[in-house]
Parts: structure tokens; sequence; C-alpha cells
């Protein structure tokens, strides 16, 4: 049973890095190329160097990535490097076998956010394949290693960043630039999304002196979920004081605010943000499974 799972999550595992580089490919050749979008990375650097060169987008990206894979074989061995040059060769490969297929959009504003929108799925999928297809990704993490002191996320900002200024000056267009700004932050909203979960919340903890019920049940009435109480002590006092928790979904906010405030208004209050709430009735029926 355990070798079935494994090969089970080794399956999806390629799967998710198959449809993330076509997911990244379809970004490219039916959106971003035709609009001269260069939302960063090597992908971007092509897709400036296409109007100087007689080579296709992906055959530009495999030869810009061969010394930076090169590089990552002599630090980190073949084994760390193997799947990034698998998935660099097969979106390179992808990349130009769809170049023939039409840009959907004559605007640029259009192919800048669907663009984002299909790059920031590709980077999702990849994420929990576990999946790389090389290029800048693979340089940041090299050049983290040397410079400790820059995080990825500024040294993604200073490549994507330069990447951006370089097509700009050559297309001299300065819109260019700012579409690919867009492209990028769709990307990585539309990311950060699919990986956290789109039932956004927030974790409500309530300190009081009350007794628990007096809080716990017009919040329970009010809400129609329950509501968990964690006995605790005020150190600063050393009173014995009632945590009351209660996930709370973004509309209700104000509710819950008002309610505590005429409960215990002087009732200490934490609003966390949870990125996705699962479980109760908050969870969705198609997460549900019936039992045999």
């Amino acid at each position: 049973m355990l070798g079935k799972a494994n090969l089970s999550d080794m399956a999806v595992q390629k799967l998710c890095n198959l449809g993330g580089i076509l997911m990244y490919s379809l970004a490219l050749d039916l959106f971003l190329v035709g609009h001269d979008i260069a939302a960063g990375g090597l992908s971007g650097i092509a897709v400036v160097l296409r109007q100087y060169l007689p080579l296709r987008v992906g055959t530009m990206v495999f030869i810009m990535n061969l010394p930076i894979l090169a590089a990552a074989m002599f630090l980190n061995g073949w084994r760390y490097t193997l799947t990034t040059v698998v998935g660099t060769v097969l979106y390179s490969l992808v990349t130009d076998l769809l170049s023939f297929l039409p840009t959907l959009t004559t605007d640029p504003l259009a192919a800048a956010l669907f663009g984002g929108v299909m790059y920031g799925a590709g980077m999702a999928l990849l994420t929990v394949g576990n999946g790389s297809t090389g290029g800048t990704d693979l340089l940041m993490r090299l050049l983290v290693k040397r410079f400790p002191n820059f995080s990825q996320g500024k040294m993604s900002a200073i490549i994507d960043g330069s990447v951006i200024v370089l097509a700009m000056i050559s297309f001299g267009n300065v819109e260019v630039g700012l579409y690919a700004i867009i492209t990028l932050m769709v990307c990585s909203f539309v990311c950060d999304r699919i990986l956290t979960g789109f039932k956004r919340g927030s974790l409500c903890i309530v300190v009081t002196s009350h007794p628990a019920h007096e809080v716990a049940d017009p919040l329970m009435k009010a809400l129609g979920r329950g509501v968990t109480d964690l006995n605790g002590t005020g150190m600063y006092s050393d009173t014995a004081r009632s945590v009351l928790l209660v996930a709370v979904r973004p509309q209700e906010l104000f509710k819950v605010k008002s309610l505590i405030q005429d409960l215990d208004h002087d009732a200490f209050v934490m609003m966390l943000g949870a990125n996705e709430l699962v479980g109760g009735n908050f969870r969705s029926h198609l997460l549900r499974t019936r039992r045999p």
C-alpha cells in the first residue's frame, strides 16, 4: 500500500509539473510574446532579444539556461539539478512547438492580465509538483547562496526589474514595462491564492474576564458555529481569564467586533488572518466524502 501511495504521489507531481510547464508556455505564446510583454525572467529577456535574433523564444530560453544549469550542476551535483534540466528542456520545447498559436487579444492590458493568470497558475502547479524550469528561479537560488545578505525576494525584484527596464529601453516604450509589472502582480496574486486557498478568513481570539459562556453563547448564536474556550491566566494581574477562539468570515468581522464590544468592552481582541478555513460549516460539499 505504501508503495502504491508513493507511486500515486509521484504521478501527481509529474502531472503538476507538466501542467505548470504547459501554462507557462501558453501564457507566452497566447498573450505575452505578441505584445512584447517581458515579464521578467529568461523568457522576458528572450522576448526582448527576438527582435534582434532569428531564434524562437523557447530556443533562446534554453540557450540562456545552459550556463545556469552548468553552474548548478557544479555547485549542487547532478541529482539536485536533473529535474530542473528536464523541466528546462520541456519548457523550451513546448514553448517553441506552440509558437504557431495566435495571440488571442489585441488589447495589451487584457494580455497582461490573462498572461499573469496563466503564469500564476503555472507557478502554483510547479510549486506543488516541486518542479522547476530553471531560468532566474534557479539563478536566484545560486546567487542567494553566494550573497546571503540578499533575500530571494529582493534578488527576484532586482532581476525582474532589470529585465523590465531592459524591455522599455529596447522597445522604446514605457508601456510595455508597465504591462509587465501588471503581469507579475497578477501572477503573484493568483499563485498565492491557489496555494493558500480562496476560503480566507480570520481567527478571532478574545481574552475576557467574564464567564466564558456569557461571551461565547451570543457569538455562537450570531455566527451559527462553535467557539473554543481555553483557560488562561493574566500574568500581570495573576487572575483567571477565558481565551475564546472562533473562525470568522471576512463579511462577519464588523458584526463580531460590535458584538464583543457590547458583551465585554474591556475584552482584549485579536483578529489574525487565516489563509484558509476548512472544516465545520466552512467545509465545501466538494470536499465531503461519502463513507462506504
